[in-house]
């Protein structure tokens, strides 16, 4: 049986109805069945985030409703949800917290657990922290037992598992540049699919790569990055599909998934996939909390493409309006309907145009099958035939380094 939850929203000025539909997806997302909303607008209150008189009420509605937990919009700091907790005798948490459940019920990887669990402990660390201030001042007592507070020893074990989980992360992160250096030998290309949680990442990449991936249209639905070889064109490539972003992501889970999206950084060409079936004002903040995402992880904008997705559900006209809104951001705009694969081919020659370092040139190799399978692992073939003396003459593209290696080892032989 679903756990019954309120959500409760303050505003500084005025209801924000984006938030409000997206925390509804969210709690649908980690299992719990929203039976009562909350909204206040005013300053926050440095006790409970809202104002007393709207303490009150909710704790009515957690009577009236049965409810099993309080889900908070707005970010609560530890004496915030200690407060709320006290006053209102059922569970409260905050979206950081109910993003972090969801990645819990997700993860498959050993890494996206080990992401996880380090999000979380260093978000009870400064709970942790505070309540040793708020013992220290009297204002907690007993807590977890008498004598010396319980929660020091509480905070050095936190302290000890993040240093032993980041150790690990460390090699994870190391054993996956080596990884990511030896595809760029391999004259592999990177492109990574990036976007908004539920922009259709994971249906784009089905489609580019033939593999068959999980696919709820929930948000969260990819945790792990997952990787699949392919050609674009003819151009060997590794396409990689990403965790989805989400509007005001907390800087904690961005340090903690950096090897998760640490792909990206290193990618050649970076496809952010946008849901164009929305309304404007819905485009322009997800687009936007994208492209913060992608400033913050250091990546140009000049490997940004834009695949606008989804017109499959909108009318020509709709398309080519919401198609122009985001052309104003300077970046290339290619609408494409991943679900029914139209505009792929378009899409595709957009990527390749942003390959980096790709030349064109003749090789002449022995007519042996080892050789003619490395250059046509390394290439893109554009031309082949034979020659007089038994040799094949490829015209190919590719890498200006690869190409130039593949040239020095067939001279000396």
């Amino acid at each position: 049986m679903a756990k019954r939850a309120i959500l409760v929203f303050r505003f500084d000025y005025k209801a924000n109805d984006s938030s409000i539909r997206e925390l509804e997806e969210l709690a649908s997302a980690a299992g719990y069945e929203v039976v009562g909303t909350l909204i206040q607008t005013r300053v926050e209150d440095p006790k409970y985030n809202i104002g007393r008189g709207k303490v009150h009420e909710l704790r009515d509605m957690v009577t009236r409703e049965k409810a099993d937990k309080v889900i908070f919009f707005n970010t609560l700091k530890p004496s915030q949800t200690y407060n709320l907790r006290k006053e209102l005798g059922v569970d409260v948490i905050d979206r950081y917290e109910l993003i972090l459940e969801i990645f819990a019920q997700r993860a498959g990887s050993q890494e996206a657990k080990l992401q996880i669990e380090l999000a979380r402990l260093k978000r009870e660390v400064s709970f942790a922290r505070e309540y040793i201030n708020l013992s220290k001042r009297g204002e907690l007592h007993g807590f977890l037992g008498g004598g010396k507070y319980a929660v020091d020893a509480y905070y050095t074990y936190l302290s000890n598992r993040i240093a032993l989980i980041e150790r690990v992360l460390e090699k994870i992160r190391a054993q996956k540049n080596a990884r990511w250096a030896r595809r760029s030998e391999a004259g592999l290309y990177a492109v990574s699919l990036v976007g908004y949680t539920g922009a259709g990442k994971s249906t784009l990449f089905q489609r580019m790569t033939q593999e068959s991936v999980y696919i709820d249209g929930k948000p969260f639905a990819t945790l792990s990055t997952l990787s699949r070889r392919t050609k674009i064109l003819g151009y060997p490539v590794i396409v990689t599909d990403t965790i989805g972003f989400i509007d005001s992501l907390p800087e904690q889970l961005i340090d903690a998934f950096y090897t998760t999206l640490g792909e990206t950084l290193l990618a050649d060409v970076v496809v952010l996939v946008v849901d164009v079936s929305e309304d404007i004002g819905e485009i322009k903040r997800k687009f936007n909390a994208s492209i913060s995402v992608l400033s913050d992880l250091g990546v140009p904008l000049g490997k940004v493409v834009i695949a606008a997705n989804k017109i499959d559900l909108m009318e020509a006209e709709d398309i080519k309006r919401k198609a122009a809104v985001l052309q104003a951001s300077g970046l290339p705009v290619v609408p494409v309907s991943a679900k029914q694969g139209v505009g792929l081919k378009r899409l595709s020659e957009v990527i390749v145009s942003k390959f980096p370092d790709k030349v064109t040139e003749t090789l002449l190799i022995p007519s042996d099958g080892g050789m003619l399978e490395e250059v046509l692992t390394k290439c893109k073939v554009v031309d082949i035939s034979g020659t007089w003396d038994g040799k094949i003459r490829l015209v190919v593209e590719g890498r200006a380094n690869i190409i130039e290696k593949l040239k020095a080892r067939y001279r000396e032989q």
